[in-house]
């Protein structure tokens, strides 16, 4: 049968679309990064800056001042992302690894429960977990900032990798106890290693959560010197003025970050993605 060559080509043409609809803001906002302060704010916006500079990106690395400190906000990001992901993944692959393999009773109410939990607004959360960070005297920590992105993250994560561990057959844990494995030795000779596209996912997943979080970031934390990335950039922007250069630079550089850990882990992010949705 003779493929209609139109059919593919609108489906091409509207994919390219929805594609270039996605892009747009974010090379929007590489081209800002380069304009000069009068093109940003001129009435006929030009696509390609007419006199590129690197102003906007020398000012965010070399200004420090009582209220600016773009590298020091870049390290608590980082700080905050890493530990994140590293404290989400341990929590997440031993919890999804035991709602997968063991069966208890309250297993299902409790997968119920972390799938549900996801439902619940963020800014409903704001005021229980200030109260429970102020009594722990944990208010403008990082240690606080870990605490509640790892809250945040850890419910996901845990039912994405008990579906990748479902995906897992049983009977490989089987012929390894008969080996004289045991669960410990399962779970990381055995079981682990075949669920590292989830282990992937759910890693870049709790990253995320650290990097971009601004809700909380900008309730607890309270000296500048201790703000995360998006909350030093939303500082940027004032009552009677904002300075669009800074914003559009730093939030470029907010994004390479998340797009090099695409880059490299795209090849398990691929398989990740529809490795965990079907149960065998």
């Amino acid at each position: 049968m003779k493929k209609n060559p139109f059919k593919n080509g609108g489906t091409i043409a509207l994919i390219s679309l929805i594609c270039l609809f996605c892009i747009f803001p974010f090379v929007w906002m590489i081209s800002t990064s380069f304009k000069t302060p009068p093109e940003i704010f001129t009435h006929n916006p030009r696509f390609i800056p007419s006199e590129p500079t690197l102003d906007g990106y020398y000012t965010l690395f070399t200004t420090r001042s009582r209220v600016v400190d773009f590298v020091g906000w870049i390290k608590n990001s980082a700080i905050c992302a890493f530990f994140t992901s590293v404290i989400g993944l341990v929590v997440a692959c031993s919890a999804g690894f035991g709602m997968s393999r063991f069966r208890f009773r309250g297993r299902m109410a409790l997968g119920y429960f972390i799938l549900t939990s996801q439902v619940i607004p963020s800014s409903l959360l704001v005021i229980p977990l200030f109260m429970a960070l102020s009594r722990l005297n944990l208010i403008n920590t990082h240690l606080g900032l870990i605490i509640m992105y790892v809250s945040f993250a850890v419910p996901f994560c845990t039912w994405m990798m008990k579906g990748y561990f479902d995906t897992v057959p049983i009977s490989l844990d089987e012929a390894a106890r008969i080996d004289g494995a045991g669960e410990i030795m399962i779970f990381f000779r055995i079981v682990l290693p075949l669920t590292l596209p989830g282990v992937a996912v759910t890693g870049l997943f709790s990253f995320i959560v650290g990097w971009n979080e601004f809700l909380f970031a900008s309730i607890a934390m309270r000296d500048y010197s201790k703000w995360t990335l998006p909350v030093g950039l939303a500082s940027f922007q004032g009552q009677y003025s904002t300075n669009w250069a800074n914003i559009m630079a730093g939030s470029v550089i907010v994004t390479i970050p998340i797009v090099i850990l695409f880059i490299v882990l795209q090849k398990y992010l691929v398989t990740g993605m529809t490795s965990g949705a079907v149960k065998q």
